[in-house]
């Protein structure tokens, strides 16, 4: 039976002023217009596209076609259906801080106290909507809430697979070390760490080694692939501090095993600048002409951006004080608070698609106490979601990646 446990309890039979937990970054990329939502998708959606060219011809009394074919393609939302279910037993709490609050008789010690009722329903629906921000740009395979079976790729995945999409990487000399050692610990030894500084997030690939990440589990996660906050240790040595997929939770990166080589790759105050100065030049310029246009960025590299320009600002009143605007050269840059990290998406917002049954399910959680209908002293929460992502023109997308 599900009950709530305690790690203390120290003061028990007052009643609490009020509920607190750890604080969460929001999912947001909906409500800001970065994805065209598609509603009422409860099975699969097609997606038309249809274009032909335009041929300027020699004039002619006679009437004759520019001899071109009209072409019609498909894309497609095939919905993933998956639910949360949570049931608690209320009475060890109930009996403890809240025992002022319960009314006369046994059975009333089930009864779910109403505000820490609400507070918790509001909780598990943040968190509830931040994994489902998750599923749809990292996939389930980076989304840890996600158990369900069903394939569900997301959009930052599908995008990096496709044929056709502009893609950059960060193997240059500016953007990129090569590792000698990553040990136990999560020490990495490189050359030099003259151009990283506490808190760059780094992405380790070409693991060469053992190293798992274990910072959710005794047997661990390949390190390859993996972004960390670091923390410089000394002239050419750094301490991989926390997975960046842990930004909700904090929790210290745990490591077991060593590997010998890796590469690793960043965006920070020393070379954001350079990054975007040159993807703004690889843009399509049909594309960021658009009105919806963006640059999607990760948090760590907003931050980078704004250190950036108050280190660029020579004799500028304020220059570490005041905000900064998030654009480069009149191009809107989107900080992503659940993102892939030194990944840069290019994308029209009508050109990601976001497939739902009704965009209002990730915000209602259906709870019942079981009492009345089972005789359980348990309550009973659920919610039911569809959702399904894809774009349509991969020749109208930039992505750029470790």
């Amino acid at each position: 039976m599900a009950q709530f446990t305690f790690t203390n309890n120290t003061y028990a039979g007052e009643a609490l002023a009020g509920f607190m937990a750890s604080t969460l970054l929001e999912a947001d990329s909906v409500k800001r217009g970065l994805l065209t939502v598609i509603n009422d998708v409860k099975s699969r959606k097609v997606i038309l596209d249809v274009d032909d060219d335009v041929v300027l011809q020699n004039p002619s009394g006679l009437f004759t076609d520019q001899g071109t074919t009209a072409q019609q393609t498909e894309s497609y939302l095939d919905p993933v259906v998956y639910e949360f279910m949570k049931q608690e037993q209320w009475d060890k709490l109930a009996q403890s801080w809240e025992a002022q609050a319960l009314k006369p008789g046994a059975f009333m010690d089930y009864e779910g106290i109403v505000d820490l009722s609400d507070f918790m329903v509001q909780r598990y629906l943040t968190k509830i909507q931040i994994a489902n921000e998750r599923l749809y740009w990292l996939g389930k395979s980076a989304t840890k809430e996600a158990a369900f079976t069903a394939d569900f790729a997301g959009l930052l995945p599908t995008i990096a697979a496709a044929s056709g999409v502009y893609k950059v990487d960060l193997g240059k000399s500016a953007t990129s070390m090569a590792a000698t050692a990553i040990d136990a610990s999560g020490i990495v030894t490189v050359t030099s760490t003259a151009s990283l500084r506490d808190g760059d997030v780094v992405t380790i690939t070409g693991v060469t080694g053992s190293s798992k990440d274990t910072t959710n589990g005794a047997t661990g996660i390949n390190v390859q692939g993996q972004s960390y906050f670091i923390k410089v240790a000394g002239a050419t040595t750094f301490k991989l501090v926390r997975n960046f997929n842990e930004v909700n939770t904090r929790k210290p990166a745990t490591f077991t095993g060593t590997s010998t080589a890796a590469t690793v790759s960043y965006i920070n105050a020393s070379n954001v600048l350079g990054v975007l100065a040159g993807i703004y030049a690889q843009l399509d310029p049909a594309d960021r002409s658009q009105s919806d246009f963006n640059l999607q960025i990760p948090l760590h590299v907003g931050y980078a951006y704004a250190q950036a320009q108050a280190d660029k600002a020579v004799n500028v009143l304020n220059a570490f004080t005041d905000p900064k605007k998030m654009d480069y050269l009149g191009l809107p840059l989107q900080l992503m608070n659940h993102w892939q990290a030194n990944t840069i998406l290019g994308a029209r917002s009508s050109n990601l698609f976001l497939g739902v049954d009704l965009l209002g399910d990730a915000s209602e959680l259906s709870t019942v106490y079981m009492k009345p209908y089972t005789n359980d002293n348990v309550v009973r929460m659920k919610a039911r979601m569809k959702a399904a992502v894809n774009y349509k023109f991969a020749n109208e997308l930039f992505y750029l990646s470790a």
